[in-house]
């Protein structure tokens, strides 16, 4: 981020903090549900929706812009699916907006080039081949294997992102000497079930015993030293009580929030919502941001939204791990 851009984010945060505003910093946006994989706690493949095209994002990405949006983050289902994914990155880049994807690893090696404009892509790894490929498909891990392939040759940053459920948990050295071996990091959060998605994630969870065993080593690891993780210490000790986590106050709707295909906007995408939510291809962006209802939920271990609640909590040891978010 440049420095003018950083003064911004600052000045942006600490209207936040004291006077009570609201500016999404931070937006995840659900470009598309279709997706290549059959992921198990995912089923949002089952409900494609409608996508938006340009006429409609344009005006969205202009009023971001002008709000004070620094990073969004497209996401979906798999974003590269999206018809005009590659229009779609660099409109945001011609905005000042820096550009971020979680992708499976579909179509990147073949489309290396038409994504120099991202500034940080987050691909999928659950584990070895044989777990990432019971988890989310057969072929599926090859398929990342040669995304970060070609992400590194391309020299376009990116981290690897991985959900610990029962299959993986034991499986955290794997993952470091993984992203060790791409000299990048890889962010780790444990499994919660999203509103759209699978209803019974409970046989996917880890048994406590093994949660607490690895992010008891992942603890000690960081405190020795750098350990390939993009997680700070703040992050894996607020994990490390999964699933009951320490009180911890959360800024969802107030400097992130995420943009579902539809248009409809939520401060979060992990709770069910009683009242009906804005939507920004009938009230706008701006407005539709304005709306949103306040969240109370039992908290989370999702690593961007995490690092960057602790930030607000006056935690400094975490900006280092949000250079995936506020760039």
């Amino acid at each position: 981020m440049r420095i003018k851009n950083k003064y911004k984010a600052v000045c942006s945060l600490a209207r936040v903090r004291f006077f009570n505003a609201r500016v999404p910093l931070a937006v995840r946006w659900q470009l598309t549900n279709r997706c290549v994989l059959r992921c198990q706690y995912c089923n949002v493949w089952k409900t494609p929706g409608r996508e938006m095209s340009m006429d409609r994002i344009i005006p969205i990405l202009d009023e971001m812009a002008a709000l004070g949006t620094q990073t969004i983050s497209y996401s979906g289902g798999e974003p590269m699916l999206h018809a005009d994914i590659f229009q779609i990155l660099q409109e945001t880049k011609k905005r000042g907006i820096s550009t971020e994807m979680n992708s499976t690893g579909a179509g990147i090696p073949e489309n290396i080039s038409r994504l120099q404009c991202l500034d940080f892509l987050k691909i999928s790894l659950d584990g070895p081949e044989d777990i990432h490929d019971q988890v989310r498909g057969r072929g599926s891990f090859k398929m990342a294997m040669a995304a970060a392939h070609a992400a590194r040759d391309a020299k376009l940053r990116f981290i690897f992102s991985t959900t610990l459920t029962k299959y993986n948990i034991k499986e955290t050295p794997f993952l470091q000497d993984t992203a060790k071996k791409f000299d990048t990091l890889v962010a780790l959060q444990p499994l919660k079930g999203l509103y759209r998605g699978v209803e019974d994630v409970a046989s996917l969870e880890p048994c406590r015993e093994d949660h607490l065993r690895a992010v008891g080593a992942l603890i000690g690891q960081k405190k020795k030293g750098p350990a390939c993780l993009r997680n700070s210490l703040a992050g894996l000790e607020h994990i490390y009580h999964w699933p009951q986590y320490p009180p911890l106050q959360c800024w969802a709707g107030k400097i992130f929030c995420i943009l579902s295909t539809d248009g409809t906007l939520m401060p979060c995408d992990r709770i069910a919502y009683a009242e009906k939510l804005p939507n920004c291809l009938e009230a706008g962006f701006a407005r539709a941001f304005a709306k949103l209802p306040a969240v109370h939920c039992s908290g989370c271990g999702f690593c961007g939204v995490l690092e960057l609640n602790f930030l607000m909590s006056y935690k400094w040891g975490t900006l280092k791990s949000l250079c995936g978010i506020l760039k």
